[in-house]
């Protein structure tokens, strides 16, 4: 009997790929190569267990719709390097864009709920852009139009967080508070 690997994983499996070359493209001559390095070599770890891993069958029904264990915990351990290393600038909710074939679920951005209009402008703005892309992911059918959409969605992610913490520091302000 041949192993039973979704398609789901497979496509989680290229993006997986996909965003490790993104990332070590970004590491050339970064500050933070080591960890950009680092959330790389967990990305190719999680594509070659969704590769691997065979899909649960019960009742004679295959399961597409979970992530295996290894995947799982070297995208958390991704996820958590990001967090922990901002100067980095790989936003973690880049990680859900791997899963998404699999969860059917898209990364969901905190509002911000920025005082300034101009702020909020910005935010709607980076927010349509994201889910554009995301869209444009999603119905990517070559590895060079995965690559351009994940690379525009690491920018995106990360001038969205850098516009978080504008927001937070215009917030704060005296003048804005009530």
């Amino acid at each position: 009997m041949t192993a039973v690997i979704p398609d789901t994983a497979r496509t989680a499996a290229d993006r997986a790929r996909t965003l490790a070359e993104v990332i070590t493209a970004r590491a050339a001559l970064h500050p933070a190569t080591d960890t950009l390095l680092a959330i790389s070599t967990l990305l190719i770890t999680a594509a070659e267990s969704l590769e691997a891993t065979e899909a649960a069958v019960f009742d004679g029904i295959t399961v597409t719709n979970t992530t295996p264990a290894e995947a799982a915990f070297a995208l958390m351990e991704a996820q958590a390097l990001a967090l922990d290393n901002p100067r980095a600038g790989i936003s973690d909710h880049l990680m859900y864009y791997v899963t998404a074939p699999i969860t059917r679920r898209v990364p969901e951005l905190p509002a911000l709920n920025p005082v300034s209009t101009q702020m909020t402008r910005q935010e709607f703005r980076l927010l349509t852009r994201i889910a554009l892309v995301g869209a444009d992911l999603n119905s990517a059918t070559n590895p060079h139009s995965r690559y351009g959409a994940l690379q525009s969605l690491m920018a995106l992610h990360r001038d969205f967080n850098d516009l978080a913490r504008a927001v937070a520091v215009d917030n704060a302000r005296p003048c804005n508070r009530p």
